[in-house]
């Protein structure tokens, strides 16, 4: 059977006066696939352990509030060393962070997969904003914890997760501009941000129980994007003159 072998030479760290350092040689002679299932099962074991410190922080940042979970909360629910969590995260906004990327991800997959069967900017908008909603706010209590620790963030440039949201919007739109559902003349990045702000304030809504549920946050974003579509001027009216600065 071929085998790797693997040369590793160890020279001694405080050889004796006089003496050359002695050189080993450790030849590691199990076979390749071997040595591939151990370092699967590593990454599994590593992954596992991710996983474990995500949900024991998501946990505690529902029950107790982002500011009262420390990470040595998240470490002993989730049943491990304090430095582990190092080997993760540097901080726990850092899980936040990951627990967005990832649900991000997963919404962008989802997304990709129905797109096609909706044949309408206002119907591709309903599938991206429930998509992100169901994905990303599991519930009232978290979506509070992470509206609030988000929102401060937003426009500051140090974040890019609601920039995959937007950029997502704008591709959209563009699309919408080739197929003449939306004026060409338009800014597909500002109109992103527009309905970007929509989004976000819906949810807000549907958060603080002002909106029952996702499925009405979805609807009322159809709706206000329909007046969008339509328009909210009056028809053949002249444009709107030049605001003056006072």
């Amino acid at each position: 059977m071929l085998t790797m072998v693997i040369i590793s030479i160890i020279i001694e760290a405080r050889p004796t006066k006089g003496v050359r350092p002695a050189l080993y040689i450790n030849a590691d002679t199990r076979p390749f696939k071997d040595r591939l299932v151990m370092s699967t099962k590593r990454e599994q074991q590593k992954e596992i352990r991710r996983e474990k410190i995500v949900k024991a922080a998501l946990e505690h940042f529902t029950k107790n509030g982002f500011e009262a979970t420390t990470v040595q909360k998240i470490t002993t629910q989730a049943g491990i060393a304090k430095g582990t969590f190092f080997n993760f995260f540097k901080k726990k906004e850092d899980v936040l962070l990951y627990f967005l990327d990832k649900e991000i991800s997963k919404s962008t997959r989802e997304i990709e997969r129905k797109i096609n069967a909706c044949k309408t900017f206002e119907e591709q908008i309903a599938l991206l904003i429930a998509t992100f909603i169901k994905n990303i706010f599991s519930n009232r209590d978290f979506a509070k914890v992470l509206i609030r620790e988000r929102v401060a963030k937003f426009g500051t440039g140090s974040k890019t997760n609601e920039h995959t949201l937007m950029a997502t919007l704008a591709h959209l739109i563009e699309a919408a501009q080739k197929r003449g559902e939306i004026k060409p003349d338009i800014d597909p990045d500002r109109t992103a941000e527009m309905i970007f702000a929509i989004y976000s304030m819906y949810v807000i809504y549907w958060a603080n129980g002002f909106i029952k549920t996702k499925r009405a946050v979805v609807a009322r974003i159809q709706e206000v994007i329909r007046h969008i579509l339509n328009g909210i001027g009056m028809q053949h009216s002249p444009p709107f003159p030049q605001v003056r600065r006072c």
